[in-house]
């Protein structure tokens, strides 16, 4: 039997419990055209049926060893990639076209660029609160507002493997990944490349993810001397309600324009969740990341 050829690109999909949103993620990924890819599904103790959606499809599947952490999956997940390129695709982010990973690797002809992400564009009707964040920040046009999203994003495997993605902080740690490339090396932005993406309105995901950030805020300010995009200059309960207070309002004017009716009614959730457990996360962050012996609040 002769071997099989190498493939020019490995796509990395995480999954942990996404059976719902898997299905609809692969059938897009295995219509695109361009080069030969090989799937690796990295799963961290599905229980769902996760494992079921992808037994149904020529993917390679792995197990995450250990505690989860983005970091670690993504280092893993290149460790294992049998190509030179890989790609990162989030199991809930569909690509919209048969040429999305044709154009996510386009940029890699140039010897200098290390890392490429794409658009992503919000699910209609699922999240408008969030979708009016997502449109801003990954436009039509670049650049992005971000230097790289690793929900939708590709970079050369030596490059992963000589500066590993930070395995400790909570989130954003492809902000810091992206924060430690030096020229001549380059990060493109590829708005061609697009998936799309959207959370549902609940709140018990809002709570973790701005938890989250207000951990990785005191984590980079500690550890790093980084500051986040989110980072607040008073993290104090007070600072944060009064600081965004505006943004809030015009927050609900754009969804009032647009007839949002159920968004509206989740705002106010939105809103206490970013203010209130941003602000947790700093205060535990800072005594954790900052020499004090407390631990997360889970």
């Amino acid at each position: 039997m002769s071997p099989q050829p190498t493939p020019a690109v490995s796509v990395v999909i995480r999954c942990c419990n996404e059976a719902d949103s898997l299905g609809p993620v692969l059938d897009s990924l295995f219509r695109q055209r361009g080069p030969a890819f090989e799937v690796l599904a990295l799963d961290s103790g599905s229980q769902d049926g996760t494992i079921g959606v992808l037994a149904g499809y020529p993917v390679r599947v792995e197990q995450l060893p250990g505690g989860f952490s983005y970091g670690k999956a993504l280092n893993h997940g290149a460790a294992l990639a049998g190509a030179a390129l890989v790609v990162y695709l989030s199991a809930h982010c569909r690509p919209t076209t048969p040429d999305w990973l044709a154009a996510l690797l386009a940029p890699f002809a140039d010897p200098d660029v290390v890392a490429t992400f794409g658009r992503q564009v919000p699910v209609p009707g699922v999240n408008p609160i969030e979708g009016i964040t997502t449109s801003r920040i990954f436009p039509p046009e670049g650049p992005a507002k971000v230097l790289l999203s690793n929900a939708n994003a590709a970079l050369r495997r030596t490059a992963v493997l000589a500066k590993p993605f930070d395995e400790e902080i909570p989130t954003a740690e492809d902000h810091v990944w992206a924060c430690c490339v030096r020229k001549p090396e380059r990060i493109v932005y590829v708005p061609g490349a697009v998936v799309s993406h959207s959370h549902p309105m609940m709140l018990s995901d809002w709570k973790q993810r701005f938890y989250k950030d207000g951990l990785a805020a005191e984590y980079t300010r500690h550890r790093l001397d980084i500051r986040l995009p989110w980072d607040e200059p008073d993290a104090s309960v007070r600072g944060v309600v009064f600081g965004r207070a505006g943004a809030f309002v015009r927050l609900a004017a754009t969804l009032a324009r647009r007839r949002e009716i159920r968004a509206l009614a989740y705002l106010p959730s939105y809103a206490i969740a970013r203010t209130f457990w941003f602000t947790r996360g700093v205060r535990d962050g800072a005594r954790l990341y900052g020499g004090g012996e407390s631990r997360p609040t889970p």
